[in-house]
């Protein structure tokens, strides 16, 4: 099973739904989407994605993908991920992590690329 991204624009989670959504300002979150009715305001949009470091709206959330305990530490990198800046971004901040990086220069034929990234919440 390939596991891929899906924009919000193209389709939303089934309410309720176990999924882990990503804020290209703040990262990845593990939680559940809510479509809810009640809100009034218009500015505020009825797309919710809640973790227990609090709830995001469609207008923050830019992909999700849905929660498949088995394959929870084998998440490919969102579209937009590379827009994250770890020096200013908030997630980072609070994480504790110190960030620093070391230059040093790599023969060709040794290059690897990796990346790593940080998954915010816990299924309610």
């Amino acid at each position: 099973m390939k596991r891929q991204w899906i924009n919000i624009k193209d389709q939303l989670p089934q309410q309720g739904q176990k999924i882990y959504y990503f804020c290209d300002f703040l990262g990845i979150f593990r939680g559940e989407y809510h479509f809810q009715k009640t809100r009034v305001a218009i500015a505020i949009s009825p797309h919710t994605f809640v973790s227990n470091h609090g709830v995001l709206d469609a207008d923050d959330v830019t992909y999700w993908m849905p929660y498949d305990h088995s394959l929870r530490d084998i998440i490919p990198l969102p579209p937009d991920y590379n827009k994250i800046d770890i020096h200013n971004s908030q997630s980072m901040i609070n994480s504790g992590l110190d960030i620093t990086h070391d230059e040093i220069e790599v023969p060709t034929q040794y290059r690897k690329t990796e990346f790593t990234y940080e998954i915010m919440g816990e299924i309610l």
